[in-house]
């Protein structure tokens, strides 16, 4: 039987390619509407736009922001065998209606509903946590560009 790693990398879900800066200061469910038009091109072979949007709306309900202010709205596909991801970056933010708190990153991600993949998924939500902290969430907000924004976030400061 092979081994699956559990361990996770940020290079795995963060590149310049799936990073978009979103203007104003658009509601929570505008910015996840926002990301899923992002990640669709990504996973359009595997999973329909309807199938996409349904399940994420579904979700998206359940999600929290975090206390420092970065939202991961996140789903499962038993389609998928690999994480997709596309990062928001809010300058202006946004403020969450259920904590008040102003979001300036979120992070949509979606991840393989496996038996095998139910660890890593776990991991990548501690990952992306532990990272995206208000120093780090605001370096981004003062960000021009994609690259250097995946710089920021793949050497963590």
């Amino acid at each position: 039987m092979i081994q699956q790693s559990d361990a996770v990398s940020l290079s795995a879900v963060v590149s310049p390619e799936n990073i978009v800066f979103l203007e104003g200061a658009p509601s929570r469910e505008e910015v996840v509407r926002q990301l899923a038009e992002k990640v669709l091109p990504q996973v359009s072979g595997i999973i329909g736009r309807k199938v996409l949007f349904e399940r994420i709306a579904e979700v998206e309900k359940l999600n929290q922001v975090l206390e420092s202010g970065f939202y991961i709205p996140h789903a499962k596909f038993k389609e998928l065998h690999n994480f997709f991801a596309v990062l928001g970056i809010i300058p202006q933010g946004f403020p969450d209606p259920a904590t008040g708190l102003k979001v300036k990153a979120a992070l949509l991600l979606l991840s393989p509903h496996k038996p095998a993949y139910f660890q890593r998924h776990l991991n990548m939500l501690s990952l992306l946590s532990q990272t995206f902290q208000p120093e780090l969430i605001e370096k981004l907000a003062a960000q021009k560009d994609a690259a250097s924004a995946a710089a920021l976030v793949l050497k963590g400061k």
